[in-house]
Formats: C-alpha cells, sequence, structure tokens
C-alpha cells in the first residue's frame, strides 16, 4: 500500500508543479480579466471531469480488486456505459454553449465551450486506462500515465506563444487536447505486457450492465459534492462578482488551494482498491487497519501544506502573481483548509464504500446539490470572493464531519488517539504561522519556498521530539 501511496503522489507532485507553471504562465501573460476567462472555462472542464473521471475510474478499481466477476467482461460494459456519459457531456458543451456564455454574463465563452466539448471523450477514454491499472493495483503505472499527463499539458506554452497568440484560450485547449491523446497512446501500448494479469482473472460469471451503470453512476454522483464545492464556487464569483478582475484573483487562490486536494486524491486512488481487497477476502480488521494508517498518513503530510498555505496566503499570492492579488488573500487562507478538508471526506466516503452500498454517499450528495449552491451564490453576492470562500470551508467541513460520523457508527472510528494528537499539533502550526507572516512579507517564490521547507521540516521534527509519530514509525510511513 505505501509503494502505491508514493508512487501516487509523486505523479500528484508533478501533476501539481507543471500545473502551478502553466498558470505562472498565464497568470503573469494576462490581464486578470482574461486570466478569468481562462479559469472559468478550466472550472467547468474540472467539473465535468470530477464527474467523468471518477465514476468510471473509482468503479472499475473496486470491481477488479474485489474478483467476483470476469476482468474483460467488467471493462467491455465500462467502457459502453462510459461512452453513454461521454455523449451526454459532449451534447451539453456543444450545443450548449450558447447558454454558459448567457449564464457566466460572457457571450465569449460560447465559442470556447464548443471547442472543449473535444476534450470530453478523450478525458473519458483516459480515465478507463487508470481504472484497469488501479483495479490491477499497478499504482506504478497509473502514476507513470498520471506523470506523463500533466508534463504533456506544458505543450500549452509553445502552443500558446507560437500557434495560437491572438487567442490563448484556444491554445490551452489545444494543448489539453494533445496531452490527453498523448497518454492514451502510452497507456494502451503499457497494457499490452499485463496481459498475463488479465487472462488471471477471466471467469465464468459475468456482471450485470445495471450493475456496471449504478455503481458508476453512484461514484459520479458522489463527485458531484467534490465537483460543486472545488469548481462551482469560480462560476458564481465570475457570474455574480464586479468587477469583472475578482474572478482573475479568485482563480489563483482556487490554484493554491488546490493543493491540499490534490495530494488527498492520491491517497483516494490507492486506498479504495487496497480496502476493497481485503473487504472481498474477509479481512476487515485488515481493512479498518490500513484506512487507519492513511489517516494517519495524511495528518502528518499534507494537512501541515494545507495549514502552511492557509496562514500565509497574501505572501504566496504576492510572491507568485503580484501585489494586487493580495486581495484574494483572505479567500485562499479558507480555500487550503477547505480542500483539505473535501479530500478527507473523499476518503472516508471511499472506505465505507468499500464496506457498504454507496446510499449514504448518494444521499449526502443530494444534501449538497440543494444547499451548496444556494449559500454560494449567497456568499458571494454579500460578501465577495472571502465570503464564497469562508462558505466553502464550513460546508467541506461539515460533509467531513457527516462522514465520519457515519463511518464510526457503520465500521468503526479511523481516529486514533495519535489522529487526534496531530490535529492539535496542526493548529498550534496554524497560530505560529500566522504571526510569522503576519510580521514579515516575503513576495520573492524562491524565498518563501525556502521558508516552507523549513517550516515543514521543523514541524515534522517537533512531532518526532514530542514523540507524537515516533522515529520508527515515521520511517515506516516513508
Amino acid at each position: 500500500m505505501r509503494r502505491g501511496l508514493i508512487f501516487s503522489l509523486s505523479s500528484n507532485v508533478v501533476f501539481f508543479l507543471s500545473g502551478y507553471l502553466l498558470h505562472f504562465f498565464l497568470g503573469n501573460s494576462m490581464p486578470a480579466a482574461s486570466y478569468g476567462i481562462v479559469g472559468t472555462i478550466i472550472t467547468v472542464l474540472d467539473f465535468e471531469y470530477m464527474f467523468l473521471s471518477n465514476g468510471a475510474r473509482q468503479s472499475l478499481a473496486k470491481e477488479i480488486s474485489m474478483k467476483r466477476f470476469d476482468i474483460v467482461d467488467i471493462v467491455k460494459k465500462t467502457i459502453s456505459f462510459q461512452l453513454i456519459i461521454i455523449a451526454f457531456f459532449f451534447a451539453v458543451n456543444f450545443f450548449g454553449a450558447p447558454v454558459f456564455g448567457i449564464v457566466l454574463n460572457d457571450a465569449s465563452l460560447d465559442f470556447y465551450f464548443r471547442v472543449a466539448a473535444f476534450l470530453i471523450p478523450a478525458n473519458g477514454l483516459f480515465v478507463i486506462l487508470l481504472g484497469i491499472n488501479d483495479g490491477l493495483q499497478q499504482f506504478g503505472i497509473s502514476a507513470l500515465l498520471g506523470t506523463l499527463y500533466p508534463i504533456a499539458k506544458l505543450s500549452v506554452i509553445p502552443l500558446i506563444l507560437f500557434v495560437f497568440k491572438n487567442d490563448p484560450v484556444v491554445g490551452l485547449e489545444a494543448g489539453f487536447l494533445l496531452a490527453l491523446l498523448v497518454s492514451i497512446a502510452l497507456g494502451c501500448i503499457l497494457l499490452v505486457p499485463c496481459r498475463h494479469k488479465l487472462a488471471e482473472r477471466r471467469s465464468t460469471k459475468r456482471i450485470q450492465f445495471a450493475e456496471v451503470a449504478s455503481h458508476t453512476l453512484s461514484f459520479s454522483f458522489f463527485f458531484i459534492v467534490v465537483s460543486l464545492v472545488l469548481s462551482v464556487d469560480t462560476l458564481v464569483v465570475k457570474a455574480v462578482v464586479e468587477p469583472a478582475s475578482m474572478a482573475g484573483y479568485y482563480t489563483g487562490a482556487v490554484n493554491f488551494g488546490k493543493l491540499a486536494y490534490y495530494l488527498m486524491s492520491a491517497f483516494v486512488t490507492v486506498i479504495l482498491p487496497v480496502v476493497s481487497r481485503f473487504v472481498g477476502e474477509g479481512k476487515l480488521d485488515q481493512a479498518m487497519q490500513k484506512a487507519r494508517e492513511m489517516v494517519v498518513i495524511a495528518f502528518v503530510f499534507i494537512l501541515p501544506m494545507a495549514v502552511i498555505i492557509s496562514a500565509s496566503s497574501e505572501s504566496l499570492l504576492a510572491a507568485f502573481y503580484g501585489s494586487d492579488f493580495r486581495i484574494a488573500g483572505s479567500a485562499l487562507t479558507f480555500l487550503s483548509l477547505s480542500n483539505f478538508c473535501m479530500g478527507m471526506t473523499v476518503m472516508l466516503n471511499m472506505v465505507l464504500t468499500s464496506h457498504r452500498s454507496t446510499h449514504f454517499s448518494d444521499l449526502l450528495s443530494i444534501g449538497s446539490l440543494v444547499i451548496v449552491i444556494p449559500v454560494f451564490v449567497l456568499a458571494a453576492k454579500f460578501f465577495g470572493i472571502s465570503g464564497i470562500a469562508l462558505a466553502s470551508l464550513v460546508s467541506t467541513f461539515t460533509l467531513m464531519t457527516i462522514s465520519w460520523l457515519r463511518m464510526r457508527h457503520d465500521i468503526g472510528d479511523v481516529m486514533t488517539r495519535r489522529s487526534w494528537m496531530l490535529l492539535v499539533g496542526a493548529a498550534i502550526l496554524w497560530l505560529v504561522a500566522d504571526v510569522g507572516f503576519s510580521r514579515i512579507h516575503v513576495e520573492n517564490i524562491f524565498v518563501l519556498a525556502g521558508i516552507y521547507v523549513i517550516a515543514y521540516a521543523i514541524y515534522v521534527g517537533a512531532l518526532v521530539a514530542f514523540r507524537i509519530v515516533p522515529l520508527s514509525g515515521l520511517r515506516k510511513i516513508v
């Protein structure tokens, strides 16, 4: 499990670094209003990708790991259902493009959404390859594909500089499509040596298409919760908050706020197939132990990053984008913690899904659909970008708490004494970092990165010194 987690985290770190390199180029070469348009396009794509990707990927990973049905039959029927979902979202983007322009108060978005429609089929097929490798627990191959894709996305930079000088948004979309096509080609090639593993999972028992559809939609529907909180807020800001430059500032805050979720998604990738395998073998105690280990690892390595970014939000935005982005500092303070809470929510629900049906996650999704969007609109209208970011934190913390309580009631408590101590340590870290960054103003990204590394090292050293995490235990985690 740890090896798979390291692979997945490494892939997500590359995704994060290449993504910020891309946004550094975009944010520093465009006016804030134009950058807001790019953020809007990416936000809608992220929303659709979240629905399109996670349903098929997680469903495949779970079913292949549990070894209940013929693997080839599972893959064929999942692809068939995925094509139905692809057709739906393609139609939404291509034929519904004028509606996006009206709702988001920008007629120029019409053409860009038609172009974006062609990214949907490529992404839908790419995640099928990821789901197959996750289910076979070939996390190294999944990580390789997940590493190639964000690196290939950097083709956006030369495309904008040399091919699409007059329309950088189209250059962005062309680069994304090229990256997906290259990643799909490599994924298909890497499946060839794995034919023996596929042959070992052959069976006469076939899965029903209705079951595939139900599982895929259940996972997808749950990830609507994630999509709403991680994506809809940017669209609400674009539609409601004036002036238009505020959408650009908020996009900058969102980009750094999502770091915690990107890293937590590595845990989600690993925990579902690992826990599902133990549940399928009837080893429920071992499954629960793995879940507790994952929580401790997340609190040791990911939560401190979210806390430090939250406490230094103004300095980070000023160093990366420019001093005018300090206006989004409060928004990033809330968003960094909000995204960690959402990552924990997803991880807890994946453990729940491994043991039980997805009904709880479905209900959580329905409740969020009814409540979150109106709350975001009101928060943005009356309190601006800081208000909507705070609403995001309150929403994700509530979802995380409800998921934890449900898991403790149905399966067992993932929170150990060590976990609670790590939460207290993170709270102290935030207070110390907030005081420190309120006294110093750093606007050099390399100096700030050095401060982050030192602060992180001191914090982990303190955990070892106070025996919250024993040195032997830290070595095992690493």
